[in-house]
């Protein structure tokens, strides 16, 4: 299982990206901040909808090292792969992190600069919502609704306690 904070701190969803499956990245570190950080942008419009941006800085790297330690087990060019294949999509991209999950954003207008050097990769990203904003949703509620396999586990989730997606 992907968890933020012991093997990630970034988590991208996307039905039609690694089988549905949820993938971690590691946030390059800020030397002004303690720890990896990510930020959220928030205006108005003119007919009171709540449009947010995400950023976030990913690094990318072999032998990377997750928040507990541990090695991150895919290689740079694994995680780069994988990173392009959310940014292909548009829309319908969910995103876990340390507040919550957001739900429904995507790419509007520039998603992604880049920095490549010899040992790493740098890549700043930018989503916004897409649909309607929604507050963040706790992420364990999140995760745990993912569709279980039959017969479901004994902990799964019900319609009554789960987010629908």
């Amino acid at each position: 299982m992907t968890t933020i904070g012991q093997d990630c701190d970034f988590i991208l969803i996307h039905t039609e990206v690694n089988d549905g499956y949820l993938y971690g990245f590691i946030i390059s570190p800020d030397p002004s901040k303690s720890g990896s950080t990510f930020s959220i942008q928030r205006s108005l419009n003119d007919l009171d909808e709540v449009q947010i941006y995400l950023f976030a800085t990913i690094l990318l790297a072999d032998e990377l090292q997750n928040p507990n330690g541990s090695e991150h087990a895919d290689s740079r060019q694994t995680m780069y792969d994988m990173l392009i294949e959310y940014l292909s999509k548009l829309t319908g991209i969910s995103i876990g992190t340390v507040m919550g999950t957001y739900l429904g954003l995507g790419q509007v207008g520039h998603s992604a600069t880049e920095l490549h050097m010899v040992e790493a990769s740098y890549i700043s990203l930018k989503f916004a919502n897409v649909s309607t904003y929604h507050p963040p949703i706790d992420s364990g509620l999140f995760f745990g609704s993912l569709w279980q396999d039959t017969p479901p586990a004994a902990d799964a989730f019900t319609w009554e306690t789960s987010v629908w997606r």
